[in-house]
């Protein structure tokens, strides 16, 4: 089962939708998470990286609070945001959370409007991500929790500096780094945001 420290709401939740054992890599990373540090969290595809960063949002997050994002995921591609999002949906069903997804071929003046009325977590890709927060239109003054999922791909990316900007931009936070392998260019992205990060393998 679930460890017992998870918040009912996220438990019944997990349960109802046949999560009834944590992968390895859950076991192992959501203590941790919970505890407030900085992770490197390296496993193949399909171990359940995607969902421990949402259990581990959500964990931290409990309920809908003012406007303000309070955790940001940045993802890929628009794909991997809606495939977030809809398992943010049912993760968070008993709860209030609100999510909202951000991505290059969304309108973004919709995707503003969405996030100005009110949001918990903003889930998107980097580019997006900066531009909404270049026009002034992203609060990041309350994150609590930021991070990169599929980082082996990220970088490929070449979104490095848009990622080092707006992360020198965040209050003190925790940061998350999940990835399918840790190559050279992962590290050096762990080096420019972590603070004595622990790497957790699966």
């Amino acid at each position: 089962m679930f460890n017992e420290k998870l918040n009912k709401q996220l438990s019944s939740a997990l349960s109802e939708n046949g999560f009834q054992q944590p992968t390895a890599i859950q076991t192992k990373a959501l203590p941790k998470i919970n505890g407030g540090l900085d992770l490197i969290v390296v496993g193949p595809p399909a171990c359940g990286k995607s969902s421990t960063i949402l259990i581990g949002a959500i964990q931290k997050l409990k309920n809908a609070f003012e406007d303000a994002p309070r955790a940001l995921i940045i993802v890929p591609d628009e794909t991997s945001a809606l495939a977030m999002l809809e398992k943010f949906k049912w993760m968070s069903c008993y709860t209030d959370l609100r999510a909202e997804v951000v991505f290059e071929s969304g309108k973004i003046n919709k995707q503003t409007e969405a996030i100005y009325f009110g949001t918990d977590i903003v889930i998107g890709t980097a580019k997006r991500v900066m531009e909404i927060y270049l026009k002034k239109n992203l609060n990041i003054t309350k994150i609590k929790l930021l991070a990169f999922d599929d980082a082996e791909t990220l970088v490929k990316q070449n979104v490095q500096s848009l990622l080092e900007r707006l992360s020198l931009s965040l209050p003190k936070c925790q940061h998350l780094i999940f990835t399918n392998e840790l190559n050279a260019k992962v590290e050096k992205l762990a080096d420019k945001f972590l603070v004595s990060p622990l790497l957790i393998e699966g």
